[in-house]
């Protein structure tokens, strides 16, 4: 087990400790990994790889304290979003309902001691949710950056990931401006909600929380890279709802709500592990589908 493994944890985030909040997926992984044992592929917490469509590997990570499973297959990670959404389910569960709610009792962060502290800061009209120190160069367009701070002037803040380090924070308030520049360790949420439009990036959960909240986004990516961010295969939906004038929420009750997802949620679907079973059928049956269409050269 990774997900919850304090070793694995301090590689990835450092000091940060994760929100309780995401104990509720302990079961999920548990039941998953033992699933896992009945199929000829792997498993992979929280990484991101372009395998063959007939891949080796199910990837796993939370996701705005949901549990999602993919393939590291570009293609494979769109085609089960695209099919949970042409599943069209009846009844199909508010996971929309269930982030606002997140919210509402300051259990969205993942990560424990957010600094609630906000008073010294306005109230503006616009957020930028940044990636982490290792992720924004090479991933958030700086050209993007520079657009908003002059667009938006005083009316905006840019939230440093809380594993940016202090020399990159440095950086951003010599380019953005220091008063732009919010503590990396304040509450993004507090700012989430009094925002109406939130520029984030294809690998944050800001995006679907903001969807949730009735919120406008506008992606900050570096065009070529977008489909590496981690949650690409769910949040590029998202945009497109955005640009599209479809409603957000309604795509994410809908598509969630389908075992075709990989989306998960013990504390709104009773049934999760049946739909956990039917999600691994689902997406090994997809996988034989294209056996031999590609020969891996590495292969001898």
């Amino acid at each position: 087990m990774e997900m919850f493994n304090k070793k694995i944890a301090k590689e990835r985030i450092g000091p940060l400790k994760k929100s309780k909040s995401l104990d509720i997926l302990r079961d999920v992984e548990i039941y998953f990994l033992k699933q896992m044992k009945k199929f000829k592929t792997e498993v992979s917490y929280d990484v991101i790889a372009q395998e063959m469509p007939y891949f080796k590997t199910l990837g796993y990570t939370e996701y705005a304290t949901n549990f999602i499973i993919h393939p590291l297959n570009f293609e494979m990670r769109m085609r089960q979003m695209q099919h949970a959404w042409e599943d069209n389910v009846e009844d199909a569960l508010d996971f929309s309902a269930h982030l606002k709610k997140n919210i509402e009792n300051k259990i969205a962060n993942k990560y424990q001691d957010r600094k609630s502290k906000v008073d010294k800061y306005d109230k503006v009209g616009h957020l930028v949710v940044l990636a982490g120190s290792n992720k924004l160069k090479e991933n958030v367009c700086l050209n993007k950056l520079k657009y908003i701070r002059d667009k938006h002037d005083t009316d905006v803040y840019f939230k440093p990931h809380p594993i940016t380090t202090y020399a990159v924070i440095g950086e951003l308030k010599d380019i953005l401006g220091e008063d732009r520049i919010l503590p990396r360790d304040i509450d993004m949420y507090h700012f989430l909600q009094n925002a109406h439009k939130v520029y984030t990036t294809h690998m944050s959960e800001s995006a679907i929380y903001s969807i949730a909240l009735g919120k406008e986004i506008e992606p900050i990516d570096v065009y070529n890279k977008v489909h590496r961010g981690s949650f690409y295969h769910i949040n590029r939906f998202l945009f497109e709802c955005q640009a599209n004038e479809v409603d957000g929420n309604a795509w994410i009750n809908r598509t969630f709500s389908s075992y075709k997802s990989g989306v998960f949620n013990p504390v709104i679907d009773k049934n999760w592990k049946s739909k956990l079973d039917s999600y691994l059928n689902y997406i090994h049956d997809e996988r034989e589908k294209f056996t031999m269409w590609y020969v891996d050269t590495n292969e001898k």
